[in-house]
């Protein structure tokens, strides 16, 4: 980032951020923060939006909480204060603990499954001619494949 300028108060400066304008004040100076968050993203080449599976401005929440607390020297005091909140649980709802632990504990979870359970086919067994047949018990099925239906 360049040197930001000395008439702002604010971190992002849009177009319109010169010295002796007013900056909006529903968003500061950076002008329409949707489509700014939207350029940004587009530029670093990530998804945006709920509905695309992308990025959303609010989860950096969850990255602020978690990394803050990952340092070790912040207490929840501290991260209640930087990130704005009131208590200490919700500091707890948006810190997600050491992310690389919890995929390790996932993981052996998922392969302790996968042992007592076997290798499993999601795909439903489909009977031939019914095509909503997949959810019939087995004798159900054996009775609609052998044509000696009772219902």
């Amino acid at each position: 980032m360049t040197h930001p300028p000395l008439h702002c108060p604010f971190l992002f400066h849009g177009p319109r951020c010169v010295p002796g304008s007013a900056p909006s004040k529903r968003y500061g100076c950076i002008g329409d923060f949707k489509k700014a968050w939207q350029t940004a993203c587009t530029q670093a080449s990530l998804p945006v939006g709920r509905k695309n599976g992308g990025y959303v401005f609010h989860h950096t929440r969850n990255t602020a909480a978690t990394n803050l607390r990952a340092t070790g020297n912040m207490s929840i005091d501290d991260v209640m204060q930087v990130g704005g909140w009131k208590t200490a649980h919700v500091v707890r709802h948006y810190d997600l603990g050491n992310v690389e632990a919890l995929r390790e504990r996932l993981g052996r979870a998922r392969r302790k499954v996968a042992a007592v359970t076997g290798p499993r086919d999601r795909r439903q067994q489909r009977v031939p001619g019914h095509e909503s047949a997949g959810s019939c018990t087995a004798a159900a099925q054996q009775e609609v494949a052998s044509g000696t239906t009772t219902r």
